[in-house]
């Protein structure tokens, strides 16, 4: 005879506590009656440490939050529930946790989705309150994340837009003045111009983004790192491209002017060597330096640039092998040659390369490759300088690009300098620059290197806000260009005028016209002079040079 099967038990308390859900219930006083594990493992408490106490002594506001509201709005909607005794959903709300005592203390940031819900007896009252929450904190956070990665896209996108804008309407004005060469050559020259001049208005919201996208690193949930280094990538190339678009306009409209002068050759090449050692290592591509101690006639800095870009030209189109930077004499020139092993320029493309934008075997404009603008940019420089610039090559063995520079008098060795640690902190910056954007920029920046920052938009407000203080600056970087015609160079002289002359000052700059007139006044006021865009890195590194000094 087959037996009837005897239906379960249910435990109804084991099922509640593991519930996947977080839930807590609480007696109509809002004293804590029951809680399940999930709920204990959201909020880093103990059964025994919150069961029987008050819900607002167990979790209150969080002190340190001044504008916490977590409490009074749980507190009306529990208040809504005795009252009309039916459930009430609430918006997300930001409820920070205490973290336990024996830890670390204080509060941690949490963001929750609650619903209360009432248990009524058999007459209609309210017995318990369920209240069950989920936690939405790293939905908000990626929120936040996604809605500064779009507002950075956006303006990324508008500079976009401008760089195209304004090569649409100088592209149009070329071809309507294209019927004569003289008219086409003048069309060329007002396209230079145009942005020679316009270089500072590019740079500056260029200068906002690459600052803003530093500060962001160490507030971003490690799910939105990749993304930030993806928007990194893209600024550095859009940074790059913008530089040698403005490179290659201000050598053509003339404002670059050459500073010449005596000049030993062997930190130069040395000094490059150091820089693409650790790029080469990267490609497991062997570097050889050969130094010389040999002195030239030429301007150092553009000098540099030529050799910089032969050494970076190399280093794109070679996948194997090693890349050399080689000096010898004739007697009357020195020889700078930059060897690869790479795949070499094919005869018909010689002539070519030192077209902008030409690239040899890139049809697909692989950015790996840069922009083809490096050996244009070599091109312009040698003229202005008056250094022949040559070519060998071989398709599938290599090329060697050799700059020819005159030799000059010999320089006394400088005796040697003890290097000086430079650390920001503890030292006081005064900044001034007259874009709001770009100034909260460096002042985050600058305050994330440990200086006490005083922020400016003019040199009057910067002193009125030094005599507040009372303190003398250690540093002080301005904008050159400011607002109603004043320059940064006079906002420093005037601060120096009050707190001493002797106060290390940077001028920041994004203008390209009347360069050699700028360099002259900076030097005259020994002032450190840093172009835009500068990413927080390179502008650590030259105010520490510079400090150092």
């Amino acid at each position: 005879m087959n037996k009837t099967p005897v239906a379960p038990v249910l435990d109804f308390r084991a099922l509640f506590d593991a519930a996947p859900g977080n839930y807590l219930v609480l007696a109509p006083d809002l004293t804590i009656v029951g809680v399940n594990d999930a709920y204990l493992r959201s909020t880093l408490t103990r059964r025994e440490d919150i069961v029987g106490r008050p819900l607002f002594e167990v979790f209150p506001d969080n002190p340190a939050d001044v504008a916490a509201d977590g409490v009074r709005n749980l507190r009306a909607s529990l208040k809504r529930v005795l009252r009309h005794k039916r459930s009430d959903a609430m918006a997300v709300q930001k409820y920070d946790i205490p973290r336990p005592a024996a830890g670390v203390g204080g509060f941690e940031e949490r963001y929750w989705s609650p619903l209360n819900t009432p248990v009524l007896d058999a007459n209609g009252a309210v017995t318990w309150i369920i209240h069950r929450v989920e936690d939405v904190t790293d939905l908000v956070r990626q929120r936040e994340v996604n809605a500064a990665r779009d507002r950075i896209a956006v303006e990324q996108q508008r500079i976009i837009d401008q760089l195209r804008e304004a090569n649409a309407a100088l592209s149009q004005e070329t071809e309507e003045r294209r019927r004569a060469e003289k008219e086409a050559e003048r069309a060329n020259l007002s396209k230079s111009k145009f942005l020679a001049a316009a270089s500072h208005d590019l740079r500056q919201p260029m200068q906002a983004l690459l600052l803003f996208v530093e500060v962001l690193k160490p507030h971003v949930a490690t799910k939105g790192q990749e993304s930030l280094k993806h928007l990194g990538r893209g600024l550095d190339a859009l940074r790059n491209l913008l530089d040698s678009i403005l490179d290659v306009s201000r050598l053509d409209a003339g404002v670059i002017q050459p500073t010449i002068q005596d000049f030993d050759i062997g930190p130069v090449i040395e000094q490059i060597g150091a820089e693409y050692a650790l790029i080469a290592a990267a490609k497991d591509l062997e570097l050889d330096v050969v130094l010389s101690r040999t002195a030239v006639r030429s301007d150092p800095t553009l000098l540099g640039r030529m050799v910089r870009n032969l050494v970076e030209n190399a280093l794109r189109y070679t996948e194997v092998g090693r890349i050399g930077i080689k000096c010898r004499t004739d007697g009357r020139h020195l020889k700078i040659e930059v060897h690869d092993t790479g795949i070499g320029i094919p005869p018909e493309h010689l002539e070519r390369i030192w077209e902008e934008f030409h690239q040899v075997n890139n049809p697909e404009r692989d950015r790996n490759r840069g922009l083809g603008l490096g050996l244009a940019i070599v091109q312009r420089i040698s003229r202005l300088l008056g250094h022949q610039v040559e070519v060998r090559s071989t398709p599938g063995q290599g090329s060697v690009f050799a700059i020819e520079v005159p030799l000059g008098e010999a320089i006394p060795e400088p005796a040697p300098t003890s290097a000086t640690e430079v650390a920001g902190t503890g030292q006081f910056a005064v900044l001034v620059d007259d874009d709001v954007i770009v100034l909260l920029g460096l002042k985050v920046t600058f305050e994330s290197w440990g200086y006490e920052v005083l922020a400016a938009g003019s040199a009057d407000q910067a002193l009125r806000h030094l005599r507040d203080r009372g303190r003398c600056p250690d540093v002080v970087v301005a904008d050159y260009r400011l607002r109603e015609g004043q320059t940064g160079i006079e906002a420093i002289l005037r601060i120096r005028e009050v707190y001493g002359a002797g106060i290390p000052s940077i001028i920041l700059t994004g203008e390209a016209e009347c360069e050699g007139e700028l360099q002259s006044e900076v030097a005259k006021h020994n002032l450190g002079l840093i172009h835009k865009p500068v990413t927080p890195r390179q502008l650590s590194l030259a105010l520490d040079g510079f400090l150092a000094k």
